[in-house]
């Protein structure tokens, strides 16, 4: 009965669905204006990780948090930023929400988007920090704090684990385990397979998505999470298996992996993976999934549009927002 609860709807499903695909054609368009010069930002695509990425925060509400990662189009997807705002921040264009500031550092203070911390793992004590103010507050939300294994094994992680169960913060620490750390394979850096294990030793409920490409697992596991941390029962601790088909970043020539293990883990790809589920309950047709694509290309190109026609800072503004 538990089980069935967490399942997801046809509604979020074909939700999550669109916003996954919405993604992986946003990092395609990214890639081509990069090449084109037309966004100085390159890129940090994070194909094959769409379940995981989107599944995150799509069944999160508006008042709900995120801190995402620099290969963050699909959490941020997830949570409804627009591609035109995605696009407008690559762009460092003078309307985009930073103001052209931002670079990798996408957010929303209106959809409850945190900015990225400059350095890597960090992020972890942002994460208990927002959750001490929701909990001091007495608000209902929960906080999403996404990240890699690499980040993982920074040191902050460890004083926040255990702060967060301490002060019973209501945040959801999603691991996104995509098997490499930049340019090494996670099983070549680390002795221990599993992230998520680490969290028991601070008394905090787990669990491990094995197949984090799967939509539908990933779904289950976070309507748990989020009923768990909405409750007030405190903290949860969520790792996803998957890969990462991408390189680490644009211009990568990934020499530290076969091609022939990427090749075997595409037969894996989410997206058509979903596509296959979705026909098969009858929850969409073919002309529905055609429908959903032709829609992000729409909403892509008018993007592209915004962006092209929109103006870069002034250099006078240079100094604006900075302290001294």
């Amino acid at each position: 009965m538990a089980a069935k609860k967490f399942e997801l709807t046809k509604a979020e499903a074909l939700d999550l669905y669109f916003k996954m695909v919405l993604t992986r054609k946003t990092e395609d368009r990214h890639e081509e204006l990069f090449q084109q010069q037309v966004v100085p930002v390159y890129t940090h695509l994070g194909t094959g990780q769409e379940a995981v990425g989107c599944g995150v925060s799509a069944l999160l509400q508006p008042e709900d948090w995120l801190i995402g990662t620099h290969r963050g189009v699909a959490e941020v997807v997830g949570k409804g930023l627009s591609v035109t705002d995605i696009f407008l921040e690559y762009g460092g264009r003078a309307n985009s929400i930073s103001g052209g500031r931002a670079g990798l550092h996408l957010h929303s203070p209106d959809l409850h988007i945190l900015p990225l911390a400059g350095s890597l793992g960090s992020d972890f004590s942002l994460a208990v920090g927002a959750g001490l103010a929701v909990r001091n507050k007495g608000l209902k939300a929960v906080v999403v704090d996404y990240f890699g294994e690499g980040a993982a094994e920074q040191v902050d992680f460890h004083g926040a684990m255990n702060m967060a169960v301490l002060y019973q913060v209501p945040v959801i620490f999603c691991c996104a385990t995509n098997q490499f750390v930049e340019y090494h394979p996670y099983r070549d850096t680390t002795c221990a397979a599993d992230v998520a294990t680490r969290a028991e030793a601070y008394c905090m409920k787990w669990q491990i998505v094995a197949d984090g490409n799967d939509m539908f697992a990933v779904g289950r596991a976070m309507k748990e999470a989020i009923a768990h941390a909405r409750s007030g029962q405190g903290p949860y601790f969520l790792e996803f298996k998957t890969y990462r088909l991408a390189p680490h970043h644009t211009g990568d020539p990934c020499v530290y992996r076969r091609p022939e293990e990427v090749e075997e883990a595409r037969q894996r790809d989410p997206l058509p993976r979903a596509a296959q589920t979705l026909l098969g309950r009858k929850w969409a047709s073919p002309k529905d999934l055609d429908d959903i694509a032709a829609r992000c290309d729409r909403l892509i190109e008018e993007a592209v549009e915004t962006l092209l026609r929109s103006p870069l800072p002034e250099a006078a503004g240079v100094l604006d927002h900075a302290l001294a």
